[in-house]
């Protein structure tokens, strides 16, 4: 059996799936496991984009004490790495007032399907302080920076 023959195939359609420079935008609110206890984002990330190192640190459901932007991207991922330095330029200009956080899919898929955003990256989420989420998967609503700024200064009225 040619492996060749069934795996470049498969690994097309997983890149062609798995990764949007198209956008759409879902708005809801997720509610928290009801097992878990009522947590609180609390990290400043001071004008930076944080990697999230613990999943724990971003469930969905939990209270944020100001907007915050989750980034599900992967490292092998051309619109997630397009997308990296508008983020970068954002959480520099709404440092104290928004925090962004990168979430790698490979690292932390279950958080990702948590987040219940389709199967597409990049998928930008932001969540209100009251627990209200919204969805964008892909970048044509987040590029050029411009458009991510709309989206933010919309978010902070």
């Amino acid at each position: 059996m040619n492996i060749r023959k069934f795996f470049i195939p498969a690994l097309t359609a997983l890149v062609l799936v798995g990764c949007s420079s198209k956008s759409t935008e879902k708005t809801e609110t997720v509610p928290a496991p009801e097992s878990a206890p009522e947590a609180t984002a609390t990290q400043s990330s001071e004008g930076k984009v944080i990697e999230l190192k613990d999943a724990s640190a971003l469930t969905p459901g939990m209270k944020v004490d100001r907007l915050t932007v989750i980034d599900f991207n992967a490292v092998w991922c051309g619109p997630c790495r397009q997308l990296t330095p508008v983020l970068e330029e954002m959480a520099s200009k709404y440092a104290g007032k928004v925090d962004f956080y990168s979430v790698d899919v490979d690292k932390f898929g279950d958080l990702f399907m948590a987040y219940n955003v389709g199967e597409s990256i990049p998928a930008v989420v932001f969540i209100q302080p009251d627990g209200t989420t919204s969805n964008y998967i892909g970048t044509g609503d987040l590029l050029p920076a411009n458009k991510f700024e709309a989206i933010i200064e919309s978010k902070l009225k």
